[in-house]
């Protein structure tokens, strides 16, 4: 059974499965985050059904999206979310990133909200989909740091939001991709922090700009500054 969203603050319309592993407010504050320039090209990584790309491309009227994903169903469910919006400027790309061949400093801007968690044994119980797209199984830290040297243009940016806890992975092994902005993301304002959102510039010079925490919930409900991100104001 299928049910029909919109992402937030434009006119496009998404597709979704029930019971299937759908788009969640982590890429909704993320799309608020990444900020892109007119005309430009994007690579979205584990696009999914493709809530990145098609937000990103509604709110900044890119050139080019390439949507990278291995999952054979949600390339399926991206696809007919281009035809039901009658977009025709967003590749799909359905494959391993490690089998990816883009053309090396192509992209300006990279997206992803990757796979959180290392591969572990205390989940095996979730379907294939939830392992695939919450565990490093097929897509790790390190591939799509590595994909994003390689693959950004000088000065590139990409912006990715990640679990606080994996900070010194991501910072380790950013290359050179230099963190330029941080953003944490608590469920209220007494909580330790749910996510990190990090933009990277590549061969970007030193400095390094730590913005005020966005804060989800207050008194029970949204915050003000979630609200608008969500498109209820």
């Amino acid at each position: 059974m299928t049910k029909l969203d919109y992402i937030p603050n434009t006119d496009i319309k998404m597709i979704h499965v029930d019971k299937s592993y759908t788009f969640g407010v982590d890429s909704i504050i993320l799309l608020d985050f990444a900020k892109m320039k007119k005309g430009k090209t994007l690579i979205d990584i584990g696009s999914g059904s493709g809530i990145l790309s098609l937000g990103a491309n509604a709110y900044y009227n890119l050139k080019e999206v390439y949507a990278v994903e291995i999952q054979d169903e949600k390339s399926e469910l991206l696809e007919k979310n281009l035809k039901l919006n009658d977009i025709s400027n967003i590749e799909i790309i359905n494959k391993d990133l490690n089998q990816v061949d883009l053309e090396t400093n192509m992209a300006d801007y990279i997206i992803t909200n990757p796979p959180y968690y290392k591969i572990s044994d205390n989940i095996n119980n979730k379907s294939e989909e939830f392992l695939i797209s919450r565990q490093e199984k097929y897509l790790t830290l390190q591939n799509i740091l590595d994909f994003a040297n390689k693959t950004l243009k000088d000065r590139g940016k990409m912006y990715m939001i990640h679990k606080p806890e994996r900070m010194v992975d991501i910072f380790k092994s950013s290359g050179n991709l230099k963190t330029k902005r941080i953003r944490f993301v608590q469920s209220t304002y007494n909580k330790k922090p749910q996510f990190i959102l990090v933009e990277f510039v590549k061969n970007a010079n030193d400095g390094l700009k730590i913005e005020d925490p966005l804060i989800i919930y207050k008194d029970g409900t949204y915050s003000e500054e979630m609200k608008k991100i969500n498109g209820h104001l």
